[in-house]
């Protein structure tokens, strides 16, 4: 079975739908996603909006509308999309479209070694192959392109904040800094509560309720899954669950009441990590299963 490839999301602000539409169909096959808007006013809200963590890289057409009441483009909207850009995600490749080939020429020319500038219906392939040669530079994309598995089954059924705090400990995975070690433990611990809260919704028959109303009963909750068959008991996954809940609430979420003789080290963090990485996938295992069963019935 080949590894599943995690699509990456890029942000093209061009009033053009018929010409997106057309690229859109047309790079799928780099498997990128991308998200439009019609007017700057449109790219801000998606870029601050929840989908905005996820963007890898900028497609702006030369001229567009500043705003989504306009009804003609306005020739100054690439000086204040770049400067918008420029101040808020200046770590992402950002690239310029135009149509036209004399604005091509002069372009070309104005931003020569600060920006790349392409021609509409020539240089999408080429456009395409420097995007995302740039966004693969970007550390959370190596993340996600390296771990691509364990993202797909994040994509598929937990939140944009599961996939930061898995992130945030990949990110960390190799400080010594206590307080950071401490803190990737705590991220960890909360990755595993999201885990058995979306068991829960998705199957209460197989995670009953009692295990998630009010306080959270992670132990309860893991040792439920062993008990009625779910997990292999005292294989990987039940160790495994054990490993993370137990050194995440101990060292991370949790201020113990003396120091431990032996202290987190990023040895630790790398353990529970990589626990975290089997155990999501124990746990898309079971979302796809469920979800077949459905369909199948």
């Amino acid at each position: 079975m080949a590894a599943p490839v995690v699509p990456l999301n890029m942000l093209i602000i061009d009033d053009s739908l018929p010409y997106v539409e057309a690229l859109y169909r047309d790079i799928q096959r780099f498997n990128i996603l991308l998200r439009h808007a019609g007017s700057l006013e449109e790219g801000k809200e998606l870029f601050e909006g929840p989908e905005g963590s996820s963007v890898v890289g900028v497609i702006l057409d030369v001229k567009c509308k500043k705003t989504r009441r306009q009804e003609v483009p306005d020739s100054s909207f690439i000086t204040a999309a770049i400067k918008y850009f420029g101040e808020r995600a200046c770590h992402l490749p950002l690239v310029v479209l135009t149509g036209e080939t004399d604005q091509y020429n002069n372009l070309k020319e104005l931003y020569e070694g600060t920006l790349r500038v392409y021609s509409k219906g020539i240089d999408e392939n080429t456009m395409i192959e420097f995007l995302l040669a740039e966004a693969e530079k970007l550390a959370w994309v190596k993340h996600r392109l390296a771990y691509a598995d364990v993202f797909a089954v994040i994509d598929r059924y937990l939140d944009k904040e599961a996939e930061q705090e898995l992130l945030t400990c990949l990110k960390e995975i190799d400080t010594i800094d206590f307080t950071v070690i401490k803190n990737s433990l705590g991220c960890l611990r909360r990755l595993q509560e999201k885990v058995y809260l979306a068991l829960n919704r998705a199957d209460e028959e197989l995670l009953p309720k009692r295990f998630v109303a009010g306080e959270l009963n992670i132990v309860g909750a893991y040792k439920h899954l062993a008990e009625t068959g779910q997990v292999e008991r005292y294989k990987i996954i039940d160790r495994f669950a054990e490993l993370i809940y137990k050194i995440s609430s101990d060292n991370g979420a949790h201020t113990p009441h003396a120091n431990p003789k032996y202290q987190p080290t990023r040895y630790s963090v790398h353990a529970v990590t990589f626990a975290m990485l089997d155990l999501l996938l124990w746990f898309g295992g079971v979302m796809d299963g469920r979800i077949r069963g459905a369909t199948e019935e």
